[in-house]
């Protein structure tokens, strides 16, 4: 429509600002209607996008606070659960101390005699009754003892060539067919050559003769060949049971040639960090744990079966399992890599020779941005720097050059890639071969005084600017001599060569040239039209003078950390030294323990022992023993040997306590009396009337368990116990009894009743200590999420004084429920109550432990409404409008449009006039 009509400048100036005018009204309209300032992208793209994310992350971050919110009641129940438990086991304790308090137990009285005999049961006593009469007050007593069982003296371990150990250290040599005539070997120091006899019979004879023979061994070394188990093995064994192993070394000189053969034992390594789940080594299955430790000791647990011995390394994580036998295989694991050696990366590189002497170049290298220009003759320097010029090239390689145009593309970065190609569009001709015209006028004699050549006077021979022209007067050789120089001068680089059977023209560096003749000289040549080319020779050619050869770049191979064979097998000879043999057990007595070990007399297979030997090693068995005793706190019982010789631990008093001894060779040494107790020694009472005599009897024997007093002369029982106590009186000891009873306490009883219905609600408190299902008290985990990326967190769960995770209930606390009984003496008392000040105890170390967790929760829970509130702001800032402004902004827009619209009035009003000059 605009093309239509034609407006006045003004009318369009005043338009257009109308228009403008009233695009902004609507702006700031929409502004003040949405409150926005921004309200799309297309208002201010950034603004709009950065107030997005800033509400987005506000938004996860409230979703967030409802799960706080959550986790802190959740923890806040487990809370409550806790202070009633508390209550709850306070309660318990309360119940406890009145029971101890109360000593409302029941008597009788009766009348008792000098014969009468008295029979008491249940009660503290139980099924145990417990006889009292004045005839059995007093006791001798007998001390506890124990004997060695056998009928003949003891004499420690004994040294047979069966056994593994003897009474004394050993050397043990295997494989005896590592031993060959002429082997030198040392055994304790001395110097031994194996004879002519290498069998377990001669070797043994060669050893004992070079041990006899030296002041230092004479005496104190036995062999002999082993039998049994030991079949096919020396044994050399120190006399002395204190004394070390003989040392052995079977190559002394480190000379293979005049030493033993010697053997080893397979071993293989690996780390740790290869396992990754159960494996097999041995043949058995190794379970990989929940650590390093738990591994290894499964590992151990399975050597021997497995055959092998395990050493671990616990900084490292290294393992090595080692055969047990000499010679043994490497042992067989299954489940871990083989171990195989990283490799770093390589660099990718190519190198190649370029010759430049004859003709320009181009290069095609492969990732360069063209072809390399190379010149006719460039330098070795010239061709570097081009090479160098090209962007492409100096970004991916290190380029070198040797000096004499060779040169080097090595990749800047290691890692698998291919070589780069380089090729020449000139191809490289190290020799120019000759190009030769062959015979020509091969029926003419060049060399001869004859006249042929006069019949091509005035004819002419040319190549390039060299030409000669024949005559008619000279003879041929003197002809013949003018072509050869006129064509070979000029350098002209030809070769004219005259023969008898004509001539010919060769050049030397291979280019092509051609011969022009005139007349009949063309024809005589062979020319074609007056011309003949040659080209068959091979000029020098620029190029690559020796092929680019490339390396393609390698990818780093990381190491595989697996099975390694540390240690191959070898047969040969072997020395296992062996501890000198001991009887070991534990003595028991009065609460406390003791680990006796015990030596031999003398050590040695065949050696002979005398009184003396056995007297001087009882007496030092006798002291160690008794100081390993002591040592153990057991100072009630003392060694021995008896007239026999028999090996006796004895109790220094009389005493009614136990005696006993376990462990490793008890059963062999002591057989089935392996326990015994002692009766304890009852003195003489001190009262002197029947009725005291009782008494003190009574509170003497079974004091604790019933109390005993003097009721105006009758014999009064209190029974000290919550159960019914029966007694039996035959009073003038004649069987003629009489069952009396007393009824046990029974405020203690029904306080043990009280005390169990309280127990029961700890579980029952704990269990209902639950919100939203979740349950601390119980066990349960409470995860709370921190950031709304899930990057901070807290895990919130009852654990025990050792990290380890548990529910709090009776059970776990180790609060136990009670019987009557329980509560007999003060003493059960006082440990249920020790019990209970640990329960609350632990109970106090949770509830701190929750409480810290609370307060991590709250303060995160009081920073995340902070961050909150101040994400919403900072997108408020970039989007909200100023009502105040944009009012403003209204007020003066609609001002300026009605001052556009009376302009816009005025602007038509001109045109009005002209309209008026028309009419």
């Amino acid at each position: 429509m605009g093309s239509d009509v034609s407006l006045s400048k003004a009318v369009r100036s005043n338009l257009l600002s109308l228009q403008n005018t009233a695009s902004m009204m609507d702006k700031t309209q929409n502004r003040l209607a949405t409150g926005n300032k921004v309200n799309s992208a297309l208002d201010n793209p950034s603004n709009f996008f950065t107030a997005s994310a800033l509400n987005s992350r506000a938004a996860d971050m409230s979703n967030l606070l409802d799960s706080m919110a959550s986790g802190i009641k959740v923890i806040e129940a487990a809370n409550n659960g806790i202070t009633a438990l508390t209550k709850n086991l306070e309660s318990m304790q309360s119940t406890l101390r009145q029971a101890r308090q109360d000593k409302s137990f029941q008597t009788k009285s009766f009348e008792v005699n000098d014969n009468t005999k008295i029979k008491l049961g249940g009660g503290q006593f139980g099924d145990l009754d417990a006889d009292i009469s004045l005839a059995a007050a007093t006791v001798a007593g007998t001390k506890a003892q124990i004997t060695t069982d056998d009928a003949t003296a003891y004499l420690g371990p004994q040294s047979s060539t069966a056994t593994a150990q003897g009474a004394g250290a050993r050397s043990v040599i295997s494989g005896l067919t590592g031993f060959t005539t002429g082997d030198q070997f040392t055994v304790a120091g001395v110097n031994v050559t194996a004879g002519a006899d290498v069998t377990a019979t001669g070797l043994k004879a060669t050893i004992e003769t070079a041990l006899a023979g030296s002041t230092s061994t004479a005496g104190k070394y036995t062999v002999s060949v082993g039998t049994g188990d030991n079949a096919n093995k020396l044994i050399i064994e120190t006399v002395d049971t204190a004394g070390a192993a003989a040392a052995i070394n079977l190559d002394p000189d480190n000379n293979a040639a005049t030493g033993v053969n010697n053997a080893t034992k397979g071993a293989v390594s690996f780390n740790y960090s290869s396992v990754s789940t159960s494996i097999t080594a041995g043949g058995q299955t190794i379970p990989t744990g929940a650590s390093f430790d738990d591994f290894v000791a499964n590992l151990q647990a399975g050597a021997e079966a497995g055959g092998y011995t395990v050493v671990s390394d616990s900084s490292t994580k290294d393992i090595t399992l080692t055969s047990t036998q000499w010679g043994g295989a490497v042992p067989t694991v299954s489940g871990v890599p083989t171990y195989a050696a990283g490799t770093a990366a390589t660099k990718a590189n190519t190198t190649f020779t370029l010759n430049t002497a004859n003709g320009a170049q181009n290069l095609t290298i492969a990732g360069a941005t063209g072809p390399i220009a190379v010149a006719s003759g460039a330098t070795d320097a010239t061709v570097l720097a081009a090479l160098q010029a090209d962007t492409n090239l100096a970004a991916a390689y290190d380029i070198t050059s040797d000096g004499s145009f060779g040169f080097t593309l090595t990749a800047k970065t290691a890692g698998a890639a291919t070589a780069a190609t380089v090729t020449s569009d000139k191809t490289y001709v190290a020799a120019a071969t000759a190009t030769d015209s062959g015979p020509l006028m091969a029926g003419v004699d060049f060399t001869s005084a004859g006249t042929d050549l006069q019949a091509y006077a005035g004819q002419t021979i040319s190549v390039g600017a060299q030409s000669f022209t024949f005559n008619g007067t000279d003879d041929n050789a003197t002809q013949a001599a003018a072509l050869q120089t006129a064509l070979q001068g000029g350098g002209s680089g030809l070769t004219v060569t005259l023969t008898n059977a004509g001539f010919s023209i060769t050049k030397a560096d291979g280019t092509d040239f051609t011969i022009n003749t005139s007349g009949t000289l063309g024809t005589a040549i062979g020319a074609t039209a007056g011309s003949l080319a040659v080209t068959n020779g091979t000029p020098v050619s620029s190029g690559l003078s020796v092929a680019a050869a490339g390396t393609n770049g390698t990818a780093a191979v990381a190491e595989v950390d697996g099975l390694q064979t540390t240690t191959a097998t070898a047969a040969g000879a072997s020395v296992e030294t062996v501890a000198a043999a001991e009887n070991t057990f534990t003595v028991s007595y009065d609460g406390k323990t003791a680990d006796i070990s015990i030596g031999g007399v003398k050590g040695g297979v065949g050696s002979a022992v005398n009184a003396l030997d056995i007297k001087n090693w009882q007496d030092s068995t006798i002291a160690a023993v008794n100081s390993d005793l002591e040592a153990a706190g057991i100072n009630g019982v003392e060694a021995k040997f008896d007239a026999a010789g028999k090996f006796q631990l004895v109790a220094k008093t009389a005493e009614a306590k136990t005696l006993a001894v376990s462990g490793d060779d008890a059963v062999s040494l002591f057989g089935t009396n392996g326990v015994n107790t002692g009766v304890a020694e009852k003195s003489q009472l001190n009262a002197t009337k029947t009725v005291d005599k009782f008494v003190e009897l009574i509170n003497r024997d079974h004091g604790g368990k019933v109390r005993a007093s003097n009721d105006n002369g009758k014999l009064r029982i209190e029974n000290l116990s919550t159960q019914e106590l029966d007694i039996g009186v035959d009073l003038n000891g004649n069987d003629a009894v009489t069952a009396l009873k007393i009824d046990g306490n029974t405020v203690r009883a029904n306080l043990s009743k009280q005390f169990n219905e309280l127990r029961d609600q700890l579980d029952k408190l704990a269990d209902d200590s639950s919100f939203n299902g979740i349950n601390l008290l119980r066990g349960d985990k409470l995860k709370i999420t921190f950031n709304e990326s899930g990057t901070s967190s807290i895990d919130i769960q009852a654990k025990d004084a050792n990290g380890n995770v548990r529910g709090i209930n009776a059970s776990n606390l180790s609060v136990e429920s009670l019987v009557a009984e329980d509560l007999d003496t003060d003493e059960k008392i006082d440990a249920f109550l020790g019990k209970l000040s640990s329960a609350l105890t632990e109970l106090r170390s949770q509830a701190s432990a929750f409480g810290s967790n609370l307060s991590s929760v709250e303060n995160r829970q009081s920073f995340t409404k902070n961050m909150i509130n101040t994400l919403e702001t900072g997108a408020a800032n970039l989007t909200l409008a100023d009502t105040n402004e944009e009012a403003a902004n209204l007020l003066a827009l609609q001002t300026r449009q009605q001052l556009s619209s009376s302009a816009l009035s005025m602007a038509s009003q001109q045109d009005q006039a002209v309209l008026q000059l028309l009419r």
